[in-house]
């Protein structure tokens, strides 16, 4: 946030001891923070709520939209629109592979999938995972979004833009999945964005924040009761996870189509998200992000 000098107001928020904002490193507000834009493909841009709007008449007709988060850019259709979702399984080279609804809450969720309370619970703590779980038949979820599975990837808001798309009742489930080819890296940067997924998106809904970490969705299920982590991501990492012993640095690289390493200083290891397939021209390249240099390197 240091690109964004506070005004006035929110200076003073910031050095009042009473006041709720004493000292939050994000206070900013309308005059002082980050700025929203639509960008169309033709470069063509709109800021403020007009791009907000703008992005939800997009949706509506089935476009596709590349909406910057907090670890990354989304690629985003109406879920309930097929002809939508195949569209952009077919830029995207996404052919089988099911992609994650997002809705605007918990009853919502409970509208497209049978969820279990312990699946609830996980789809509601502050990590905002994906959660697997049984789909409704016959709701309203296209086919095209999970073909052939009777699962459902299924999560909830929790970035402001989402918030704001989701606070029109026109949006009932976006398909919200990692801008990018299929197992390249996520597009984190405005540039990087409109170079890489020009070819892909009819849109860009942007802000002006600088994102560091690329940084996906994490994914998990309940399996025999219990909260079971399938992608490690946001919200979990880096989180550390004690051992039973001291080690000198180390780093701990997986295999070669299915990276996900792990740096480990004493006796903690700090395991990092997932940067996408070694083979894609881009995988190798972001290791130097999200890596120091340790002492040893232990490859699979």
């Amino acid at each position: 946030m240091a690109k964004f000098p506070m005004c006035a107001e929110c200076q003073r928020e910031y050095d009042d001891p009473l006041n709720r904002r004493f000292h939050a490193q994000p206070n900013a507000c309308w005059v002082c923070g980050p700025r929203v834009s639509l960008e169309s493909a033709d470069s063509e841009s709109i800021s403020g709520d007009e791009a907000v709007e703008q992005t939800l008449q997009l949706l509506m007709v089935g476009k596709i939209v590349a909406i910057k988060g907090i670890g990354g850019f989304h690629l985003s259709v109406d879920a309930t629109n097929q002809a939508a979702v195949l569209r952009l399984r077919e830029r995207k080279r996404r052919y089988g592979k099911p992609f994650a609804v997002m809705v605007r809450d918990l009853e919502a969720a409970r509208q497209v999938c049978a969820l279990k309370a312990a699946e609830e619970a996980l789809l509601l703590t502050p990590a905002r995972p994906i959660v697997l779980a049984r789909r409704r038949p016959g709701c309203c979820i296209a086919e095209g979004v999970a073909p052939g599975i009777p699962w459902l990837g299924v999560y909830v808001p929790y970035a402001p833009l989402q918030h704001l798309l989701f606070a029109d009742a026109r949006v009932k489930a976006l398909v919200m999945t990692s801008a990018n080819l299929s197992e390249e890296p996520i597009a984190i940067d405005n540039e990087e964005a409109r170079a890489r997924l020009g070819g892909i998106t009819d849109a860009f809904l942007m802000h002006d924040r600088e994102i560091l970490q690329r940084c996906d969705d994490s994914v998990a299920a309940v399996v025999d009761g219990a909260p079971q982590l399938i992608r490690r991501a946001r919200g979990f990492v880096p989180m550390g996870v004690a051992l039973p012993f001291e080690a000198p640095p180390l780093l701990a690289v997986g295999g070669h189509l299915k990276e996900c390493f792990c740096a480990r200083a004493g006796a903690i290891c700090l395991p990092e998200p997932a940067p996408g397939r070694s083979g894609k021209p881009d995988g190798p390249g972001v290791f130097p992000r999200v890596t120091r240099s340790p002492d040893a390197d232990v490859r699979d």
